[in-house]
């Protein structure tokens, strides 16, 4: 897959397959293209050159260019860095995504992501969740995300507010919902926990492995973006 936003390419020949049910972290340097990566997944763009594809249970894979708008947006969520809340309670925040959502699911899914430790469901919330702290409005996010069931669930340093307690008390949580998931980091506990990791480098995918194959390797370009980002 190629992409451009006009000039030189910002991704240049990626090549990944992530298998389903499994964590993938996409990790780089700031400017790597990683963030483009998960546009391209949400379909915000399309490729210059490539596809992106979902892979059926059975049969072939379809490029996300034939997939309707309201099906592409149950299949794939994305989940950024900021948290669209506006001025109203916390349910109807939750529920912006999702509107049919019975209340036995909003609550089992706010109990999932740590939302209920917020506030009651019927609290007001400001607008822009100006009341609320980083980590508060990451798990509004997420919960928000999880309610519409998608398949493919992209990360893009959504939980990058939260504390590793927290980092680690959703994590489980999507491992329960047993979907794909692809966490864009930089916190190394975040990607250690991922199945699989894919360094992204000058618009390409150098390497990909488990954290212990990939941290063990003599001149590891994982090494290289951790240090760069510590």
């Amino acid at each position: 897959m190629r992409f451009d936003y006009g000039g030189q390419p910002v991704l240049d020949g990626v090549d990944l397959t992530v298998p389903p049910g499994r964590t993938l972290a996409l990790v780089g340097v700031s400017g790597a293209g990683k963030s483009t990566c998960a546009h391209l997944l949400a379909r915000f763009w399309d490729p210059s050159q490539g596809a992106v594809q979902l892979v059926p249970a059975h049969g072939d894979p379809v490029d996300i260019r034939d997939v309707s708008d309201p099906e592409l947006r149950r299949a794939v969520v994305l989940v950024g860095q900021e948290t669209p809340l506006f001025h109203g309670t916390l349910a109807e925040n939750l529920r912006l995504a999702a509107p049919e959502t019975d209340d036995d699911l909003l609550a089992a899914t706010a109990r999932r992501c740590g939302v209920d430790r917020i506030a009651a469901m019927d609290t007001l919330v400001g607008e822009r969740g100006a009341t609320l702290s980083g980590g508060q409005r990451a798990r509004i996010a997420l919960a928000r995300a999880l309610l519409v069931r998608p398949r493919v669930l992209v990360l893009d340093e959504s939980t990058a507010h939260l504390d590793n307690t927290g980092d680690a008390q959703l994590a489980a949580a999507l491992r329960e919902e047993g979907r794909t998931t692809i966490v864009i980091a930089h916190r190394p506990a975040t990607i250690r926990r991922a199945d699989r990791i894919a360094v992204l480098e000058k618009g390409r995918i150098t390497e990909e492995g488990t954290w212990e194959d990939l941290t063990r390797r003599p001149g590891s370009a994982l090494n290289r973006v951790l240090t760069t980002s510590s």
